[in-house]
C-alpha cells in the first residue's frame, strides 16, 4: 500500500523571505504607506515624533508575541472583553444575626457489634456444597 505524506505544522504562517510573513510584510508597507502620508501633510519635526511612534507600533504589532499568541489578537480579545456585556450574579446569604442559636442535630451512637457482616455468595455456597458432596 503506497503511503502518501501528511502535511504537518500547517498552522504556521507562510513566509515571504525567512523572518518574514505575509501579514507581517503587509503591516510594515501599511505603516511605510502612512509614514508616506504624514511625511507630505505634517511639519518635519512633527513627522519624525509621530513617524517614529507609528513606526514602533507597527513593529510591536507585526513582531511581537504575547505566550506565542500575536500581540493583536490580544489586544482584540482585550477590547472585546471589556465591550462585551458581562453578567454578574450576587446572592445574598443568609447571616444568623442578631446572634441566633444554631440547633445542632444529634448524632446517635452505633451499637456495639461489628458493623460489617462477612456474607458468602451463592456461588461459593454451592461451590461448597459441590465439594462436600459423596458420591
Amino acid at each position: 500500500m503506497e503511503q502518501y505524506p501528511i502535511p504537518q505544522f500547517i498552522e504556521q504562517e507562510s513566509k515571504i523571505a525567512s523572518f518574514i510573513s505575509f501579514r507581517q510584510f503587509f503591516y510594515l508597507v501599511g505603516a511605510g504607506v502612512v509614514c508616506f502620508l504624514l511625511y507630505f501633510i505634517l511639519p518635519r519635526f512633527l513627522f519624525f515624533i509621530v513617524g517614529g511612534a507609528v513606526f514602533v507600533g507597527t513593529a510591536v504589532l507585526a513582531f511581537g508575541t504575547i505566550g506565542g499568541t500575536p500581540i493583536l489578537n490580544v489586544l482584540l480579545g482585550a477590547v472585546g472583553f471589556s465591550m462585551g456585556g458581562k453578567d454578574y450574579t450576587w446572592k445574598k446569604k443568609e447571616s444568623p444575626y442578631p446572634f441566633k442559636p444554631i440547633k445542632r442535630t444529634q448524632i446517635k451512637k452505633i451499637e456495639q457489634g461489628p458493623v460489617l457482616q462477612a456474607q458468602t455468595s451463592q456461588l461459593k455456597r454451592t461451590k461448597t456444597s459441590i465439594d462436600l458432596r459423596t458420591k
